[in-house]
């Protein structure tokens, strides 16, 4: 409720109650704010109250309502093992001032979830998830943020010439790394794996099939959003958008349409001239797409260094230093260009952002606030002190359209769905797998290190045909096998729920697009009418722009169907 998109943060999580389809709705250790804001908007769609859990005494009746059974006593650590045991046994779970004895769950199903410790409420998440599955849970130690990133960020420069080893030694090196994070897992023969953490440890496991959740934020979101979307009454992936800039050879886009269109897939393309940074970003967030392949190059971009100093909202001198990719999208003005950023902090009044031991001694205060705020005020309030051009942006992912790179900053995508995307580009792994996960996505497959076009599409095509149906963790598998082979090259790496998969059911898809913008229109010539009735003159032309965009996409519909 700190942020500035709260509003988004509440609706969020309302859509995901909406997705379970919850008769009843507990509320435990929310502070008030975030419990009033979350009641007012789930309390209008549905007839029970939510119930609001705050103590152990808000629990007992809960429990007596359940039946008697017999009690689980266990640690305050690794309560993910103790939490499944005790759902399986139909026991309640009982905390105590001890340490936990050292256990793992055995799957029942050939599935199990491997899930790093530190997080306790991702390790509530994986056993309800694991339960859900039948699987068995194990837990790894947790991966300090900064080696996490390290990483990450080797498997970005595998190949870019920077070292003197190989990229095949450099992939090897790095799984072996991996496996060390991870030590002995006992996956059962012939089985999968979904790990819950900050990395893709399946690139170690290339023998399974395996996908990934990110452990934070919004892990019980992405786990709602992916089972939701298998369960009747749910449309599956019959709305597809195909985006080729021609930027790198592309076949798998016309493969795509040749493969789905006799599935009775709608299918929209955006090619050439129309894949530029305006059309896609618009579709990106507001059209209500079912599965969404992107075919161009991707990568870290240039950008610049800015040095911004201010005094901040306590009247200290402060110096923030950033890196800022940016992406040029034209607007209906010829004379106007809406211009996208992605900022990387790189110091704080001389504290480099990425030295924890450092920044641990570092004053913050509301510096972060302060700097966001005067970003939103604009060009002639934030102008920095100093500028400097940077050959890379860390962490930016830009994609490459036909016009400019499109910075991915969008909170919500497919008009508030939950789409599976195919970002069939180089390094399409990095920044994009959590934001598009963060942003809706129920499933998603990039790359970790970059890839011939022949090879991704020749994965692509794989996935459409001869392994359409499959879980997806389990078709990317068998693509990656047919491609790869036994080489440990295997770049694909899926997250989302393992249960989900690429199917289409037949239905009138145009009409259920033109309901679905017809909807969200109402809702946004609502927020519009709110705005101008208190002069929120920003929000506004913001909100004018977003109803032009839906005119006109219903305004096509409705040509379609004359």
């Amino acid at each position: 409720m700190q942020r500035p998109d709260r509003e988004i943060e509440v609706l969020r999580r309302h859509n995901a109650a909406g997705r379970a389809r919850a008769h009843t709705i507990y509320m435990a250790g929310l502070p008030d704010d975030a419990f009033n804001a979350l009641n007012r908007s789930l309390s209008a769609r549905h007839r029970e109250p939510c119930r609001r859990v705050s103590s152990m005494n808000d629990i007992a009746p809960l429990i007596s309502e359940s039946g008697p059974s017999s009690v689980l006593p266990w640690g305050r650590d690794r309560i993910g093992i103790g939490l499944l045991k005790a759902l399986r046994a139909r026991q309640t779970i009982t905390f105590e001032e001890r340490p936990s004895q050292y256990d793992w769950v055995a799957s029942e199903s050939g599935h199990i979830v491997v899930c790093e410790e530190g997080e306790g409420l991702a390790q509530v998440i994986a056993a309800n998830y694991a339960f859900s599955l039948n699987a068995g849970l194990f837990l790894i130690p947790e991966v300090d943020k900064d080696r996490a990133e390290d990483l990450l960020e080797a498997f970005y420069k595998l190949q870019d010439g920077g070292t003197d080893i190989s990229p095949d030694e450099g992939q090897a090196r790095l799984r072996q790394e991996l496996l060390n994070l991870c030590g002995s897992i006992p996956i059962p023969e012939n089985g999968s794996v979904t790990f819950i953490g900050k990395l893709p440890y399946g690139f170690a496991y290339p023998e399974h099939p395996t996908t990934h959740l990110f452990e934070y934020p919004d892990l019980g979101c992405a786990v709602v959003n992916g089972f939701s979307a298998g369960q009747q009454r749910r449309p599956a992936t019959g709305v597809v958008v195909l985006v080729d800039p021609s930027t790198t050879p592309a076949p798998e886009i016309q493969s795509a349409i040749e493969l789905l269109e006799p599935r009775q897939a709608f299918i929209r393309v955006y090619q050439d001239r129309a894949a530029n940074v305006r059309h896609v970003s618009e579709m990106l967030e507001h059209f209500p797409y079912d599965l969404l392949i992107i075919a161009t190059h991707c990568g870290d971009s240039s950008g610049y260094r800015w040095t911004h100093q201010f005094k901040d909202s306590e009247g200290l001198d402060r110096t923030v230093v950033t890196d800022v990719a940016v992406g040029f999208a034209r607007t209906d003005n010829p004379q106007i260009l809406k211009v996208g950023h992605f900022f990387r902090f790189v110091s704080v009044d001389g504290v480099d952002w990425t030295d924890r031991e450092a920044k641990s001694r570092l004053y913050v205060g509301n510096v972060m606030h302060d700097f966001n705020k005067l970003l939103d005020e604009g060009p002639s309030k934030s102008k920095p002190v100093k500028r400097e051009t940077v050959g890379r942006v860390v962490g930016s992912s830009a994609l490459m359209m036909s016009d400019s790179n499109l910075i991915f900053a969008q909170h919500t995508i497919a008009n508030m769905g939950t789409p599976i995307v195919i970002n069939n580009a180089c390094l399409s792994w990095h920044r994009l797998a959590g934001d598009m996960m963060f942003a809706g996505a129920r499933g998603y497959i990039g790359t970790l290190f970059p890839v011939l076009s022949s090879e991704a599409a020749e994965v692509a095509t794989k996935l459409l045909n001869e392994h359409w149906g499959k879980p997806l963790a389990v078709a990317l598998w068998s693509a990656q096998h047919d491609v790869y082979g036994s080489k440990l090259r295997h770049p694909y790496v899926v997250a989302g729920v393992f249960t989900q998969n690429l199917q289409i059911d037949p239905a009138d898809h145009p009409n259920r697009i033109r309901r679905q913008l017809s909807s969200t229109l109402e809702g946004y010539k609502e927020m519009l009418a709110g705005a101008e009735a208190v002069s929120e003159t920003k929000r506004a032309t913001l909100l004018k722009d977003i109803v032009k965009i839906f005119e006109a996409e219903i305004a096509h519909f409705n040509n379609l169907q004359d």
